[in-house]
């Protein structure tokens, strides 16, 4: 399991910025590298609708990437979660 200690400043700084319910979703982006919604809500325990909620709108403030394959849609990380 990842934890805030295994992150550096600048991601955790960007991660602080985020109310938790997003926060934990980003978290679980982080230590897949890339997921889809459901796969996320796997992890959190939310409803896959809730996670795409959630993961839009991290794609929308930049912490997250969006990926469509096929019929799915991954997510990874955005600019603001990107190691320098």
């Amino acid at each position: 399991m990842l934890n805030y200690e295994d992150l550096n400043k600048e991601i955790l700084a960007a991660l602080m910025e985020l109310p938790d319910h997003l926060r934990n979703s980003a978290m679980v982006i982080i230590r897949l590298n890339k997921a889809t919604a459901e796969g996320v809500a796997e992890h959190t325990g939310r409803s896959r609708a809730n996670e795409s909620g959630n993961l839009n709108e991290l794609e929308r403030l930049g912490y997250l990437k969006r990926e469509p394959q096929g019929h799915r849609v991954y997510f990874k990380r955005g600019d603001k979660l990107k190691v320098s």
